[in-house]
C-alpha cells in the first residue's frame, strides 16, 4: 500500500525544514508550512519549493494528511490541543511529532477530538542547521511509535528520506532518549572531564585534546566494530588492583567531582571486563571493593 501523504509542517525550524526538503525530494507533496510568525513560515516554504503554502498553524494544518509538529518539546501538547479544539485535523489524518523524549500520547487530543491517528518519529542524529541535516539525516535511524496506522506512514516517510525506521514502544521513550544523551552529550562532558584531569597533571587542554584524539578515535572504532567488551583495555580490563587504587585515590584527592566520575565509570568498567572474560568473579569483587564509598 502506498503510504505517501500530503505533508504539513507546523514549526519551521531546522528539523521541520530539513524533513520538508528531504520529503519533497523523495516525491512527497509538502502542502504547507505553518507558524505563528508567518514571515518565518513563508521563508521556510520558499526554501522548500514554490508550490508550498505558508500561514498560521490553524490555516495550514487542515491541508495535511500527515501533520508533523516540529515545534519545541514544551509546545507540542498545547499546539496540538489548540489545533484539535479548533477542528484543524482531518479525520483519519496522521498527526505526529519528532521529539525523542516524549511519547505520542501527548497528541491524544488529536485522536479524541478529531479522529486522527497519532505517532512520533525521532531521527537519531544531531544537526545544527538545515545543510547539516540534509547531509546527516539520510542513513540515520528513525525510531517510530504510536498507533499502527500512523507508524506505517512514518516508517514509509523515514525510508523515503533515506532513514532506517525502527519501531519501538512508547513506554521506552525516556530511556531511549537517555541512551542517546549518554552516548552523545555525556561523551562530550566526559571528554571535558578527561581534559580537566590532564590539566591536574600539568598538561594544557590543547595538547591534551590533540594527544587524546587518536586514542579516542581508535577506541570508538573498536567499540563500533567489535562491541564494548572487546574494545575495553586498560588497568581494569587487566585486573590491576594496585594501579586502580592509586589512581582513584589520586584523582579523588585532586578533584572530588572527577573522582566521582572515575568511581561510577570504574564500577561499570569492572562489569564490562567480567563479561569480556579478562577478569574472574573474584577479581571483579576485589575491584568493586576499591570503589566502595567510605
Amino acid at each position: 500500500m502506498d503510504e505517501k501523504r500530503d505533508i504539513v509542517i507546523i514549526g519551521p525550524g531546522v528539523v521541520g525544514r530539513t524533513l520538508a526538503i528531504l520529503a519533497k525530494r523523495a516525491g512527497w507533496r509538502i502542502a504547507g508550512i505553518g507558524a505563528r510568525d508567518e514571515n518565518k513560515a513563508r521563508a521556510a516554504a520558499e526554501a522548500v519549493g514554490p508550490d508550498v503554502r505558508a500561514g498560521r498553524p490553524e490555516q495550514i494544518a487542515p491541508m495535511g494528511q500527515l501533520v508533523l509538529l516540529t515545534v519545541s518539546d514544551d509546545a507540542i501538547e498545547p499546539v496540538c490541543r489548540s489545533l484539535a479544539e479548533a477542528d484543524c485535523f482531518a479525520a483519519g489524518s496522521v498527526v505526529a511529532h519528532c521529539c525523542g523524549a516524549i511519547a505520542s500520547d501527548v497528541l491524544s487530543s488529536a485522536r479524541e477530538l478529531c479522529g486522527s491517528v497519532i505517532g512520533s518519529m525521532h531521527p537519531l542524529q544531531t544537526f545544527p542547521d538545515v545543510e547539516a541535516g540534509l547531509n546527516k539525516l539520510p542513513g540515520a535511524y528513525c525510531f517510530c511509535e504510536g498507533d499502527d496506522a500512523a507508524v506505517e506512514v512514518l516508517e514509509a516517510l523515514a525510508q523515503a528520506i533515506g532513514g532506517k525506521p525502527v519501531r519501538m514502544e512508547a513506554a521506552g521513550k525516556l530511556l531511549y532518549h537517555a541512551s542517546a544523551v549518554m552516548a552523545c552529550n555525556y561523551f562530550t562532558a566526559l571528554m571535558d572531564a578527561a581534559l580537566a584531569t590532564a590539566g591536574k597533571a600539568g598538561i594544557g587542554r590543547d595538547d591534551a585534546l590533540a594527544a587524546l584524539e587518536p586514542l579516542v578515535r581508535a577506541t570508538m572504532e573498536n567499540v563500533f566494530s567489535n562491541g564494548p567488551e572487546k574494545a575495553l583495555t586498560g588497568p581494569i580490563a587487566r585486573g590491576d588492583e594496585g594501579l586502580v587504587a592509586r589512581q582513584f585515590a589520586d584523582i579523588a584527592d585532586a578533584d572530588e567531582n572527577l573522582g566521582q566520575i572515575y568511581h561510577v565509570l570504574g564500577r561499570w568498567a569492572v562489569d564490562v571486563a567480567l563479561r569480556k572474560g579478562t577478569i574472574d568473579v573474584e577479581k571483579a569483587q576485589a575491584l568493586h571493593k576499591l570503589f566502595t564509598a567510605e
